[in-house]
């Protein structure tokens, strides 16, 4: 089973690639505008007929028909939104490696990350909307640099059309505790962007501002 929503079912088909089941919260990139809430399972016909359609049946678990409609109206625009975000996105990646406060940048077809390789073998189209990166000046510098922003706004949310901050090891991550973080390299100085359809430009001015304020208050 595959959470797929990072990815999105633009630039990712894990069922093509032996997956068994895919889910996805339809309220990120699908709907994309932060108006709704839903989801989707996605599997072979026989399981969807055996296994998925009898729990909807009896639980009750299904979408409201305007909200619905309001996914079905998204998916118009999706494919625009989608390329749009992952180039800004990879253009605002490239930006924050050369930047001194930043200790390190994931984001998953840039060379020097980890996996590059796997990733353009199965993200063709794009490595997404997501950009995280790691401080030098841990939780403080986090901190201070969201803070500073004021085209970016705080959100634990992703894949919408304004551009969202979050701090994993105080928010998404919580829970799992710190020797876990630790683990999974989701430190204090860790912070998770998701770009939205700004201007490139202008998300890069509003980093680099609220980045300069990290860099004098050291």
């Amino acid at each position: 089973m595959v959470d797929n929503v990072f990815a999105t079912p633009l630039l990712q088909k894990p069922l093509q690639l032996g997956a068994d089941v895919v889910v996805y919260s339809c309220t990120k990139h699908i709907d994309g505008q932060g108006r709704v809430l839903g989801g989707a399972v996605i599997g072979p016909r026989a399981w969807v007929l055996e296994v998925l359609q009898p729990f909807l049946r009896n639980t009750g678990a299904t979408i409201s028909p305007f909200n619905a409609w309001v996914l079905l109206k998204g998916l118009e625009t999706f494919s625009l939104r989608v390329h749009a975000s992952c180039r800004a996105a990879r253009e605002v990646a490239d930006f924050l490696a050369a930047r001194g406060e930043v200790r390190r940048v994931w984001y998953p077809t840039r060379a020097d990350h980890p996996q590059a390789a796997l990733a353009a073998s199965m993200m063709a189209q794009g490595g997404g909307t997501v950009v995280t990166c790691e401080l030098a000046g841990g939780k403080e510098a986090a901190f201070r640099m969201m803070n500073a922003l004021r085209l970016i706004a705080i959100s634990n949310n992703l894949g919408d059309s304004k551009s969202l901050v979050t701090h994993p090891a105080t928010t998404t991550h919580f829970r799992i505790g710190a020797e876990e973080r630790e683990r999974l390299g989701i430190t204090d100085g860790v912070v998770r962007l998701s770009i939205g359809l700004e201007d490139v430009v202008d998300l890069r001015a509003d980093l680099a501002q609220a980045l300069d304020m990290c860099a004098s208050a050291t």
